[in-house]
């Protein structure tokens, strides 16, 4: 979701939804990105949570957000009594089909492996394990443990991910890294 903040009171801040990311330019990019099959690792932290806002978050963000993300008007929201509104973001709309649906694969497999393993015995990061035929981007994972994700753990886990791509990754800042 990208937010904006309008000039905040003093001492308060006061940030408000504007739009999903990508919007047109950045998913264009993103297909670009991935046509010149550059490295790209998706993290998919909480990808199936639901993400709760306040309710005058809601009050203040573009009409559509509101229709597309709640599925209600905007005079229904201010009706409901509920401070919170729960909203579910569309599960990478942005990358094509077999792309999402690896990554649902990704998930389940990985929902699976979490539920049998102890979080002591986790890693920091659990990425997708490569399979024949699949495409070397993008690439999927999970933080499991995200204050043991230093930037320089981050950084090297990156590069290793894309060690064997026809365009390694130099640094994780050179390298597209997106939610």
């Amino acid at each position: 979701m990208r937010w904006n903040e309008p000039a905040a009171e003093p001492g308060r801040r006061n940030w408000t939804p504007t739009g999903l990311w990508p919007d047109e330019s950045q998913r264009a990019l993103v297909h670009e990105h991935l046509d010149g099959e550059r490295p790209l690792l998706v993290l998919l932290d909480d990808a199936r949570r639901r993400v709760p806002l306040l309710r005058e978050e809601w009050q203040a963000a573009p009409y559509r957000l509101v229709r597309d993300l709640v599925g209600t008007r905007r005079a229904d929201l201010a009706a409901d009594a509920d401070e919170l509104v729960e909203v579910r973001l569309p599960f990478l709309d942005w990358l094509p089909q077999a792309h999402r649906e690896r990554a649902e694969r990704f998930l389940a497999e990985s929902d699976a492996a979490l539920s049998r393993t102890p979080m002591a015995l986790l890693p920091p990061l659990l990425a997708e394990k490569r399979h024949h035929g699949a495409p070397p981007n993008p690439r999927f994972a999970r933080r499991l443990l995200p204050n043991a994700l230093t930037p320089d753990r981050f950084e090297a886990a990156v590069r290793h991910l894309f060690a064997d791509t026809p365009h390694s990754c130099a640094a994780a800042t050179a390298c597209e890294v997106t939610r």
